[in-house]
């Protein structure tokens, strides 16, 4: 069973994609910044990441840079979302996705099965 890292520093979105993802089959371990979700993923390496890009203490862009430093990060999907894509030099990132939020939970849920091979 793939496991996912939701990094929000908005308690109800991790709280609402974790549920949602859990009832689709999916593990699932929250983080409230990229800091602690760099933290979380050297404990427990996730299978891909969904992380917001604008938070306290590391941003998601930031994350992704220092997830891709890590053994094994060059291949780890990162899905990256933000409700203002036009803060961001998303040019300079090496993300695999970006969704605007708000994410719909059917695209989300059809883009990680896109990026997680075997999964429906």
């Amino acid at each position: 069973m793939p496991l996912l890292l939701i990094v929000d520093d908005e308690v109800d979105i991790t709280d609402t994609y974790s549920m949602l993802l859990e009832l689709h089959g999916y593990r699932v371990i929250t983080a409230c910044h990229g800091a602690d979700a760099l933290d979380k993923a050297r404990q427990h390496w996730p299978d891909l990441v969904i992380s917001d890009c604008m938070m306290p203490v590391m941003n998601g862009l930031e994350l992704c840079a220092a997830l891709r430093r890590l053994p094994g990060g060059a291949q780890l999907p990162v899905i990256l979302c933000s409700g203002a894509p036009e803060r961001h030099d998303l040019s300079q990132s090496s993300h695999n996705l970006f969704l605007r939020k708000p994410v719909f939970f059917d695209r989300l849920l059809e883009e990680i099965g896109r990026l997680l091979p075997g999964r429906p």
